[in-house]
């Protein structure tokens, strides 16, 4: 939906709508003669009265914002032109088109989203967390106030080394470990400390588009090598031009639950790829970005204990308790520490330091690793119940993969192409789903038959329904 409405918001409904459609003008998202739907559809849409719609309306045809002739609906007025102080699109628009974020209000209600990557929210531990925040507050001297170090807060960097530990099996000093504003500022972090001229980034493919999109706009060229049921290829790193290998900077890989593909690095391709790393005087980036639940077999160990002076290690909180928290990490080889800390401190100085204190009292009480083990139980169910659903729906037609770990799983449909046309039916149905084909760098259809289904958000009922949709828009 192009408009969101906050029930909670100190503005009212028509104020909101008003704003957020003086926006879009402003932005040039909506342009000169553009029609808006009508108040009936909308006020359907929204939820909202139909007077409520009317009146914003009403108060953008005032403004001249929009004009309205009869029996030709309501429409952007002429004569506005787009300005530069007009609020920028959310990260989550970026990739719309402002046609389809016109479209998004025929959406059905009870849309069914199986994106990747969201941990079940409603099981977030605001009330312990929020104890300990306090407490943090109560305790905190005035003197620990003031900026802190860019490396982080000790009894973090303490805290998370004793969780990698028993967690990971991975060792590590607490004055290798570097506190980050997310993972992606993490892989930020790496790509302008490790660039130099011409510099090359070689990435598993397919791969998060934007964390390429990160790598990229730090100055870098990426070269994409095939990854498969186990991880990157790394016999293809031997057949890269001498001029490529020459100029890569870093292998950027999740080898534990490869992303989005779920495939686990296979050892001799770990080997293969510290061996490619030493040859070539390079890094490693080893993005571990959900590995820590894991369903089936013996926990995967960190790429990094095969080679802790050539990987860099990059771990989050995003995807163990939430998003919006905003803390990371990153182990990072003792030579380049002070580098790191420099570039951190030019970045944004230190992340949140209440927070990390926070995090740091959490781990140290025993509460992260009761919540990790709260929630594997609840996404082992989940992603039994979505194996369960879509074996009900389409039986053999269907197959899955990169299910053993993680919040994700690949579903392939063999037959069936997922094209922009197959995925509007799939929305009209009431479902979305993105297609792997969608973070191939090669987009040359190897994926095209194949969906990633994120399942640790919803409830049962959520994705019986949206299996159920799934199956109308494909089997119509």
């Amino acid at each position: 939906m192009w408009l969101t409405l906050d029930a909670q918001s100190p503005f009212s409904l028509s104020r909101q709508i008003c704003g957020q459609i003086k926006t879009l003008i402003l932005r040039g998202d909506l342009t000169a003669g553009d029609r808006l739907p009508s108040t009936r559809l909308l006020c359907k849409e929204l939820g909202v009265a139909r007077s409520t719609v009317l009146e914003s309306y009403e108060q953008l045809l005032a403004e001249g914002y929009l004009e309205s002739r009869g029996g030709s609906g309501t429409r952007v007025a002429h004569g506005i032109h787009p300005q530069a102080y007009a609020a920028p699109q959310t990260a989550a628009a970026a990739d719309v088109s402002p046609q389809q974020q016109v479209r998004r209000h025929c959406d059905p209600p009870g849309l069914v989203n199986f994106q990747s990557g969201i941990p079940a929210l409603e099981h977030f531990p605001a009330a312990e967390w929020g104890r300990l925040y306090r407490q943090v507050c109560d305790a905190v001297p005035a003197s620990a106030l003031r900026y802190c170090s860019p490396a982080g807060v000790d009894e973090l960097r303490e805290a998370i080394a004793g969780w990698l530990l028993r967690m990971r099996g991975l060792r590590a000093h607490p004055e290798q470990i570097m506190i980050t504003t997310g993972a992606t500022q993490g892989l930020r972090l790496v790509a302008r400390l490790l660039g130099r001229p011409e510099a090359l980034a070689i990435v598993e493919d397919p791969v998060h588009r934007g964390l390429v999109e990160v790598i990229a706009r730090a100055g870098y060229a990426v070269e994409g090598v095939t990854a498969d049921a186990h991880g990157m290829d790394t016999a293809r790193l031997r057949d890269l031009p001498r001029r490529i290998a020459d100029r890569c900077a870093f292998v950027y890989v999740t080898p534990s639950h490869q992303y989005p593909t779920g495939g686990i690095l296979s050892a001799p391709r770990r080997l293969a790829l510290v061996d490619f790393a030493r040859d070539s005087d390079c890094m490693v980036v080893e993005d571990d970005y959900d590995g820590e639940f894991r369903f089936e077999g013996t926990p995967v160990s960190a790429l990094h204990e095969l080679a802790p002076d050539r990987v860099i290690y990059i771990g989050s909180f995003s995807k163990i308790l939430a998003p919006a928290l905003r803390l990371g990490f990153a182990v990072v080889p003792e030579r380049l520490a002070q580098a790191w800390i420099e570039e951190k401190r030019y970045t944004d100085v230190h992340t949140d330091a209440l927070s990390q204190r926070t995090l740091a009292a959490f781990i140290t009480s025993g509460g992260l690793e009761r919540h990790i083990w709260k929630m594997s139980k609840l996404y082992k169910r989940r992603r039994l119940f979505l194996l369960q659903c879509l074996q009900h729906h389409f039986g053999r037609r269907f197959t899955a993969s990169g299910q053993a770990a993680g919040l994700h799983m690949i579903a392939e449909f063999n037959g069936i192409q997922f094209s922009d046309q197959v995925l509007a039916a799939m929305r009209r149905q009431g479902v979305l789903a993105a297609p792997v084909e969608q973070h191939s760098l090669r987009r040359d259809g190897a994926h095209a038959h194949q969906l990633i289904m994120g399942y640790a958000h919803l409830s049962e009922q959520a994705i019986n329904r949206g299996v159920a949709a799934l199956r109308a828009a494909l089997e119509p």
